[in-house]
């Protein structure tokens, strides 16, 4: 069993420092990592090629979006498992890559395997999914905290590519669920993730969270529920933006 890593990042150039830096400490190494570095401007590739010239990089001159980015990577992959990071995420226990080959050979049934994402001030995202939960299968996944099955990818076609940014993970999930395969939260293997502030929009990533989300439900919805589907869809996000407040 090999294992590749995958980061997309986008002018976050001291993060992706951080982020390498910590990769290189784990043992075992995992057998490549590689980063895709999406319309950088700031130094990104220079710190790559000087200070990590272990690492497979692939630039994009015109940024093209982290999911575009992502199916790049998996697909240049050599490793049978990619572990999926943002650049400003990494694995907090050294032996990850031992711990979880055993976790895998212990779910054969899941092709994505999701874990705890410990977010700064001790927190995590959700209640469900913290080193406390037990294990279970879930409908989605982070792909800063995410190990996928490369060849299962392939052979699904992966990501829609024209999503761009956001909501791809539940429409992955969604294609390994029509495929009787599963995604499974582990929760003895912990993600560290810092959630950097810059190049975040809320606003931008609501509004293709919001048309990624309908155009999965147009692409996977079976015909007679596709009205109601939908409706739900774009209520729910609409009641989520009137949450936000006017701005």
């Amino acid at each position: 069993m090999t294992f590749s890593v995958m980061i997309t990042t986008r002018n976050r150039c001291e993060d992706l420092r951080d982020t390498l830096t910590r990769l290189r400490a784990l043992r075992p190494a995992p057998l490549e990592v590689l980063v895709c570095a999406d319309g950088c401007t700031d130094g990104t590739v220079e710190l790559v090629t000087t200070q990590h010239s272990e690492v497979k990089l692939l630039v994009n001159e015109m940024g093209v979006g982290s999911i575009p980015s992502r199916d790049q990577m998996l697909r240049l992959a050599k490793g049978d498992w990619v572990l999926s990071l943002d650049d400003d995420s990494h694995p907090l226990n050294v032996d990850f890559f031992s711990r979880v080959e055993m976790v895998v050979e212990a779910h054969p049934e899941s092709s994505v395997f999701t874990f705890p994402e410990l977010r700064d001030g001790g927190i995590y995202p959700s209640p469900t999914k913290t080193p406390e939960s037990p294990g279970h299968h879930v409908s989605a996944y982070p792909n800063c905290a995410a190990l996928m099955k490369r060849e299962d990818y392939l052979l699904l076609g992966g990501y829609p590519v024209f999503f761009q940014h956001a909501y791809e993970e539940p429409d992955y999930a969604l294609q390994l669920y029509g495929r009787a395969k599963l995604v499974w939260f582990e929760p003895s293997l912990i993600i560290r993730h810092h959630l950097s502030c810059k190049n975040r929009s809320i606003l931008r990533t609501h509004h293709l969270h919001a048309r990624n989300e309908l155009w999965s439900v147009w692409m996977r919805c079976p015909g007679p529920w596709l009205p109601v589907v939908s409706a739900f869809r774009i209520a729910r996000q609409f009641q989520h933006a009137c949450g936000q407040g006017p701005g």
